[in-house]
Parts: structure tokens; C-alpha cells; sequence
């Protein structure tokens, strides 16, 4: 008496929890687990991070774009716009330095280099102007 094949129907999946995550394949016509493997999140990280990189440019308008490059993603990149100026109210804001345990001195370093920062600028506008007088 021979066996009759059985035809599956797989389907990939994924449950995340907060430490480990099971991957595997279901029967779609039972919805039964085939096969299926319970994998630490931290595994999951370092490999999706190995394998990515952050890029972060300041355009002359003061808008932060970032983007981050998967090598082996379908997807070249995922990005985000922002100004310095939300960045920095993003920040300030009170739970988020509450959460992130801000102390007033670190303020003081943070407002010291903005100042320098806006000299900076500053600067880079009276070299314009200076070039535009043909001085």
C-alpha cells in the first residue's frame, strides 16, 4: 500500500514578541505550524543592522534628511525630513527630557553649541554679503 502525496500550501510567518520572535511556515488549507523556529530579537537586530547603514545630510536650509540603506533590502532606503529647529522643540519638550534625564548642565553645552553654530552661520552670511559688495 503506497502513500498518497499530500500537496501543502505554505505561508511564511512571523510572530514578534518582545524578546524573541518564532519564524515558520504554516499550512494554509489547516492552518497548522509545519515548521518553525523561536529566534532572539537581539540576533534579529544585530543582523538587519550589520547589514544597513545611516546616512545624514544638513542642506543649506536647515532641514536634517536622513535615510537608512539596506544592502539587502528590496526597498533601496527609507527616509525622513526634518528641520533643526522642530528637531531641537522635539527635544525640549518636557517628557522627552524627562525620559532621556537631561541635566541642566548638558542644556548649557547644548545651547553653547547652537550659539556657535549660529556665529557660524552668521558668518557664512557676512562672507556672502561681503563678496556680493566686492569687498
Amino acid at each position: 500500500m503506497s502513500a498518497s502525496p499530500v500537496e501543502l500550501h505554505l505561508r511564511p510567518f512571523v510572530k514578534c514578541g518582545r524578546e524573541i520572535s518564532n519564524v515558520g511556515y504554516l499550512d494554509m488549507s489547516t492552518g497548522r505550524v509545519v515548521a518553525s523556529l523561536e529566534v532572539p530579537l537581539e540576533v534579529i537586530e544585530r543582523a538587519v543592522l550589520a547589514n544597513v547603514s545611516l546616512e545624514m545630510v544638513l542642506a543649506d536650509d536647515g532641514k536634517i534628511a536622513s535615510s537608512v540603506v539596506g544592502k539587502a533590502s528590496a526597498c533601496s532606503s527609507a527616509a525622513k525630513t526634518v528641520s533643526i529647529d522642530n528637531l531641537i522643540q522635539e527635544f525640549l519638550a518636557y517628557d522627552n527630557l524627562r525620559l532621556e534625564e537631561a541635566t541642566q548642565e548638558e542644556l548649557k553645552m547644548l545651547l553653547n553649541r547652537l550659539q556657535d553654530s549660529a556665529r557660524a552661520v552668521q558668518r557664512a552670511i557676512a562672507s556672502f554679503e561681503r563678496s556680493a559688495n566686492g569687498a
